[in-house]
């Protein structure tokens, strides 16, 4: 092979570093530095910017994995060495098999870990208002992808860097946008007035294991089908008034299921972290403070059953991108674990001064955090390999050891619907599914063939133990005798209570018996099984009058509204108890009308099932109800997961926005008006036009007003319906007079809470607003109602035992026998009101019949009579 002499060398080196010098910087394209003052790149910038980079470096490839809500591109920018980008199939094979034990051979294992490469994601501004990582991200791949520097390049040869300048790409546009427009008035730097993600607001950091949302869906199958990671980094910003950064360690209250090496892990980069930050002059720097272990559902947290390092930061926020001053006296405590950000602590070593708070500053902390885990990943490549294999087996070896060894969910659902969602979900975050090919015992049970299985003796154990299990929080009290340390989200999730699905836990391994995986049983990223596991919708041959579809799946609501949206006629069964094998809530299709071609048009893809029936008179004509939902300027993610429910299922509705309220002419468009979660004051009153901090145009201020509340107030006399959802019924209760009383509103945290539990509810499935409901349901309650009734109907009431299903309740007997949903008559409407929160985060399955059922009351009409329905007859 010919040798190239000295002076090539030094001639294509040249050429090297020039190419490298010619890589366009953030500055260069965008006109500003990033994080310049009153400067920010929007996403059509960012993305743009990501694509030059593209072309021009061999270290960084764009790919977009999907689209967003609102249908923009969802990117991850892959930076790695060349060398790595020409192996990469090798080294994604890799990932998979450390990811799954079971498929490493003992004497592969040292290739595997010479061969691998440390996957580490970088997530920025999941939440748009915390705008610095979005911008950061910028010049962080600029530096990776030009600079020629000892430590960049053992990064390069080291990690695969999956950066993703923000898995919520919609937000980052409307923030951006909003913030250019307001530029120079009184109103600058204030948060837009609707939610930043189109569904979720906030929120759209609490979907990880449900994954409603087309972004967490995404991101999920890219994460564990595809690159499995061996650390997550999750980018956020906080408040102005505390610390400047915080770090993990986190607070000190952790799930039980998160494998003791990832706690240490965590330990290990945030000791790293912060030492460098510390090497670099930043102050004001917090660890183990407020921010917890416990709860499953974040982007950081979800993947610690996943055997993956979650690691979160926050930093002190400015006003978008408006410097703030804020002086030392203005510091304040941030809560558990620093009562004080202005004094020493040991996990607290050297505030901050106090002074301008910029920006630039966020990204300078964020880049260097960002570069210290990277080297951190890189240095010891071997050990996270290594340990992510181990965390695997692990999972598998408790699996086999540990009780429970599987988890049943029988065929038979009272909701098909919820059974199967139940069973995608768990499928997308790469759970291996069993099918039994014949009839099996189990724990002395016997179970037909065709039941799914979920063997536990599988990398991703954890997880499902986790998402199946009844949380108990563990008691930690600010004080002796003082109320409860809240957590940092909520206590109790568990899937299948919130679902309404039926399984068991198994003491006995079931894998012998069971056996046809499902685990590649379905496309990446839609990842669900086909429509019909638990029942299959089969219009019967034989000819009747009606075809008869049950309310118990969830799937008839959306039978119902396709078949409505058609003009094809619905009735609804109204009967307690028939001779003719009706149930009430039956939803009765006259075959004269829709053809048996057309109903199974409309059945595509439903689980459901489709019976005969007779001629029955005393039932209700079904019209698709005319809903409005109230959005306040100052908005609520409840709101957002409300339309996003009724999205889901095909009902139609339209937005109220304070102003709308206040002119009343909605009072005859509307069969039902929907008051999602939100305080009495902020509904009545909004955003303050003479708030000094964040002031609005007076078209976002005011709230609905005395007037508003009195045009919904007509809207209800007039015969509408009105859902107040749990804080919103304390307006309507209060300002309205109704004969309800919520018992726990002035009970001290110290007598009674439950931040964010499940709780039983005893259901009156007689009532149309109940049709379709077993006996017992599981309720959301996040520290929420109780009441007591002197003149209306409790629908939903907590048992006299303790209702505690999952999470944590003291005070139990203070909600005893009281109401949680109650139907309350005003004129010729009524007033339903819900002392939980039936649709929490799109998560609730079990409760969303009563909204659905609501809205149906709400429009139903007298076959006889041909009138709306007044009150349950």
């Amino acid at each position: 092979m010919k040798k190239i002499p000295p002076l090539s060398f030094c001639f294509f080196s040249f050429l090297s570093v020039l190419s490298f010098a010619q890589l366009p910087s953030p500055e260069s394209q965008l006109g500003f530095q990033v994080g310049a003052d009153r400067k920010l790149a929007d996403w059509k910038e960012i993305i743009s910017y990501f694509a030059l980079l593209d072309k021009a470096s061999d270290r960084l490839q764009m790919m977009e994995f999907g689209k967003s809500t609102g249908g923009r591109p969802l990117v991850l920018a892959v930076i790695t060495s060349p060398q790595n980008f020409a192996r990469l199939e090798d080294i994604l094979n890799i990932q998979r098999r450390l990811a799954d034990p079971r498929q490493v051979h003992p004497d592969s294992l040292a290739s595997y870990l010479r061969r691998g490469r440390s996957v580490v994601m970088i997530n920025c501004s999941i939440h748009s208002t915390e705008i610095a990582a979005s911008q950061m991200a910028m010049e962080l791949a600029y530096k990776l992808a030009n600079a020629a520097d000892a430590t960049t390049q053992e990064i390069l040869d080291n990690v695969i860097l999956l950066l993703s300048p923000s898995s919520n790409p919609d937000g980052i546009q409307l923030v951006v946008d909003w913030y250019k427009k307001y530029l120079g008035t009184p109103y600058e730097g204030a948060s837009p007035p609707w939610l930043y993600h189109p569904y979720a607001g906030h929120d759209d950091n609490r979907d990880w294991f449900m994954l409603n949302l087309a972004e967490t869906k995404l991101i999920t199958a890219a994460l564990y089908h595809k690159w499995f990671p061996q650390i997550l980094y999750d980018v956020h910003q906080m408040g102005d008034k505390g610390p400047r950064f915080f770090f993990p360690p986190f607070y000190e209250v952790s799930n039980p299921n998160i494998d003791p090496i990832l706690l240490r892990s965590i330990m290990l980069i945030g000791g790293h972290v912060t030492t460098d930050l510390a090497a670099n002059g930043f102050t004001g720097i917090a660890t183990e403070w407020r921010f917890d272990t416990w709860w499953h559902g974040g982007m950081r947290s979800a993947p610690y059953y996943h055997n993956v390092v979650g690691l979160l930061s926050e930093a002190a926020s400015c006003k978008l991108a408006t410097p703030v001053e804020i002086k030392f006296e203005e510091i304040g405590g941030g809560g558990f674990g620093l009562l004080n950000a202005r004094e020493f602590q040991t996990n607290f070593p050297e505030p901050w001064k106090g002074g301008w708070w910029r920006l630039r500053d966020i990204v300078d902390l964020e880049l260097t955090a960002s570069y210290s885990i990277l080297t951190l990943a890189a240095r010891y490549r071997d050990q996270w390999l290594h340990n992510f294999y181990r965390l695997g087996q692990r999972a598998i070896a408790k699996g086999r050891s540990d009780s429970p060894r599987s988890y049943v969910m029988p065929l038979q659902q009272h909701d098909p619907a919820a059974a199967q969602k139940s069973l995608d979900i768990m499928l997308l975050q790469g759970t291996e599914i069993l099918r039994a090919k014949q009839s099996f015992v189990a724990d002395g049970a016997h179970y037909p063939a065709g039941t799914f299985v979920i063997d536990l003796a599988q990398p991703y154990r954890n997880n499902i133990v986790t998402l199946f299990e009844k949380q108990k929080y563990p008691e930690k009290r600010r004080y002796p005798g003082g109320p409860l340390e809240q957590p940092y989200d909520v206590t109790g999730w568990t899937l299948p209570l919130q679902m309404g699905v039926q399984y068991f836990a198994c003491s006995q391994e079931i894998r012998d018996l069971a056996a046809d995986t499902l685990k590649n049983a379905f496309k990446l990223p839609a990842a669900q099984l086909s429509a019909g596991q638990f029942t299959l919708a089969n219009v019967p041959s034989e000819k009747a009058e009606y075809f008869v579809v049950s309310p118990n799946s969830l799937d008839a609501y959306r039978l119902a509204n396709r078949l409505l949206k058609n003009n094809q006629p619905v009735l609804w069964n109204r009967d307690r108890a028939t001779e003719k094998n009706l149930a009430a809530g039956d939803l009765l299709i006259p075959a004269a009308q829709t053809s048996s071609e057309e109903l199974m048009r409309a059945a595509e893809n439903l689980n459901i099932d489709i019976t005969n029936g007779t001629a029955n008179a005393n039932a209700w004509r079904l019209k698709q109800p005319r809903v409005g939902i109230y959005r306040s300027y100052a908005p609520t993610a409840d709101e957002g997961w409300t339309r996003f429910v009724l999205d889901e299922f095909e009902f139609e509705y339209k937005t109220l926005e304070d102003g709308d309220v206040r002119r009343g002419d909605f009072v005859s468009q509307f069969d039902a008006i929907i008051f999602p979660d939100q305080t009495d004051s902020t509904i009545l009153l909004g955003r303050r036009s003479d708030d000094d901090e964040n002031k609005y145009p007076p078209e976002f201020t005011g709230g609905i007003g005395t007037v508003g509340l009195a045009n919904v107030r007509h809207f209800v006399e007039q015969g509408g319906t009105l859902l107040a959802l749990d804080s919103a019924t304390r307006l309507f209760i209060r300002q309205w007079a109704l004969p309800v009383v919520n018992e726990l509103e002035n009970v001290k945290a110290s007598e009674f809470s439950a931040p964010g539990s499940l709780l039983r509810g005893i259901v009156d499935s007689n009532h149309p607003i109940a049709f379709g409901m077993p006996r017992e349901t599981t309720l959301f309650f996040g520290n929420s109602a109780a009441f007591s009734v002197k003149d209306g109907k409790a629908i939903v009431k907590y048992p006299l035992q303790n209702p505690l299903l999952s999470g944590w309740l003291q005070g139990e007997a203070k909600i005893q026998g009281k109401a949680a949903l109650v139907e309350v008559s005003l004129g010729r409407g009524r007033v339903i009101l819900f002392g939980f929160r039936p649709q929490h985060r799109g998560q609730t399955y079990a409760t969303f019949k009563l909204v659905f059922n609501s809205l149906w009351y709400a429009a139903a009409e007298d076959v006889n009579k041909g009138k709306s329905v007044i009150a349950e007859e």
